[in-house]
């Protein structure tokens, strides 16, 4: 009896157990809680990483399910698309499951460290990130600024639940897989793919609660996605990604920065009592000539800048408006920035400066 364990032993050593790993490694990633492949275990096959933060993309009536669970419906629904998605290994980091509306710069971050990590990793093409429709854009720009590679990063969502009538998120995800594969994605920053359209991190807006809400205003979308190809017709010129010079590995939280509007009547206390709270920045959302205040709110924004506030004027019209660089104030030109962008913009400037006119440098060149 004392022989059995030698014997147990020499007779596992003969037996080639390589075959099996490619079985049980995907199990021993999963119950790791980490990134873990979904879809074949042919290492030839490109690696599309996909960063999962919840949303209506990946929610049914019944209510939420795994993005793993969607991308087996579509493979099971939609037979056609069998063959681009098992042309690809989907590796999937399950990173949030919240309401984007309920998102803060903690979550914003998450994504951004996440998408750096994981876009690395050996045989990557990019990132597809999931997310609720109501701050895609904001993660867009977000990635836009901070991540640090080349490679497309696609952010994509739904605005009706998977499973029913008319839903739109299926598709998305389908063209997501479409435009990373595409050569001609690479270099382009982040990207938001909705309704068969391509746009820039950088103007993207959403503008309804309908498909076909995500738009780029008068500067409109950088490609489409047809059934035969992905075609880009235009690209950003402004820096991103690769060519940004913020780190996202350096910050930790992001400088208090506030939106106060222009309107008639504009209460020139509400810009006090930011500076009361602590305020590092303030956006304004100006009239759309030239982004600029009421006149009772000028001389407390003059204060703030003069007391090294940083101000930025944007135009309440939009992103179809740009605010021009001039010399007759001591505030910030926010080009074309909308408001919500302009102060993610600002936030990131504040983490390498206060000086309002390398502030001002950064808003021209981004």
């Amino acid at each position: 009896m004392n022989q059995l364990p030698k014997l147990i032993a020499e007779g596992l050593s003969q037996i080639n157990l390589r075959p099996f790993m490619s079985l049980f490694l995907p199990l021993v990633l999963f119950w790791g809680g980490v990134t873990f492949p979904v879809s074949g275990q042919d290492s030839a096959k490109p690696v599309i990483q996909i960063v999962a933060t919840g949303g209506t993309i990946a929610n049914t009536r019944a209510g939420r399910i795994s993005i793993e669970q969607t991308i087996a419906d579509i493979r099971k629904d939609f037979p056609e698309t069998r063959k681009l998605l098992d042309s690809v290994e989907f590796a999937i980091t399950d990173l949030i499951r919240i309401g984007s509306h309920d998102f803060s710069s903690r979550e914003f971050l998450n994504i951004a460290r996440t998408v750096n990590r994981v876009i690395e990793a050996p045989g990557v093409k990019g990132v597809i990130v999931t997310q609720g429709t109501f701050s895609s854009e904001e993660t867009a720009y977000f990635l836009h600024l901070l991540v640090k590679s080349d490679k497309p990063v696609v952010i994509t969502n739904s605005q009706r639940p998977h499973g029913t009538v008319g839903n739109d998120g299926d598709k998305n995800f389908v063209d997501a897989v479409s435009v990373v594969l595409s050569p001609d994605a690479v270099g382009k920053g982040a990207m938001m793919v909705n309704n068969q359209t391509i746009n820039s991190g950088r103007e993207v807006l959403k503008t309804s609660v309908r498909p076909g809400a995500f738009t780029s205003g008068i500067l409109g979308v950088l490609g489409i996605i047809e059934s035969d190809r992905v075609t880009f017709y235009r690209a950003p010129t402004r820096r991103h990604t690769s060519h940004s010079e913020f780190d996202v590995d350096t910050i930790t939280t992001l400088p208090k920065v506030e939106v106060i509007s222009t309107y008639f009547d504009a209460d020139p206390g509400l810009i006090l009592a930011a500076a009361e709270i602590g305020v590092q920045g303030i956006i304004i959302n100006g009239f759309t000539n030239g982004g600029l205040p009421y006149k009772d709110q000028r001389s407390a924004l003059e204060a703030l800048a003069g007391k090294g506030i940083p101000i930025v004027l944007t135009a309440r019209g939009g992103f179809n408006n740009r605010v021009a660089v001039t010399s007759q104030n001591r505030f910030v030109e926010g080009d074309n920035l909308v408001a919500h962008k302009a102060r993610i913009l600002l936030q990131m400037a504040l983490t390498r400066t206060s000086d309002p006119d390398e502030i001002q440098r950064i808003f021209n060149e981004y």
